[in-house]
């Protein structure tokens, strides 16, 4: 590996990990520290099978969809709290049921995009190695 792909690599793979742990552990607050564990067991188990796999791109996509279910959690909070309840509720991190079922609901969503995207990177390499 050359020097310049293999500092890209390191590179990738730090910004990758602080997005994966920053957006699972999102709703992990101070008096659950000990509950950063699942987040961040399942943050360095992908990025360990991606990196070793060359899974990097499909990676990147589950990021993507982790971030983008972190989105519709806080708009779907801020429309439920404004035009159906009209009154201000706590912030799903203060409430323990829902931000453990969160941080949970956040890796699942995490490991099956992963999972999905591994898939259909493998079937679409298998289609072109039948053509070839």
């Amino acid at each position: 590996m050359s020097s310049p792909r293999s500092i890209k690599l390191i590179l990738l793979t730090l910004v990758y990990f602080w997005a994966l742990t920053l957006g699972a552990g999102l709703l992990v607050v101070s008096p659950v520290r000990v509950f950063l564990i699942v987040p961040t067991l399942a943050a360095l188990g992908l990025l360990g099978h991606a990196v070793i796999k060359d899974h990097l791109d499909e990676l990147g996509y589950a990021i993507m969809w982790l971030w983008a279910t972190i989105l519709a959690l806080i708009v779907g909070e801020l429309i439920v709290e404004t035009f159906i309840l009209k009154r201000d509720i706590p912030p799903l991190v203060e409430l323990p049921i829902p931000r453990t079922l969160g941080t949970v609901g956040l890796v699942v969503v995490l490991v099956t995009t992963y999972t999905l995207c591994v898939q259909r990177s493998t079937q679409a390499e298998e289609r072109d190695a039948v053509t070839t």
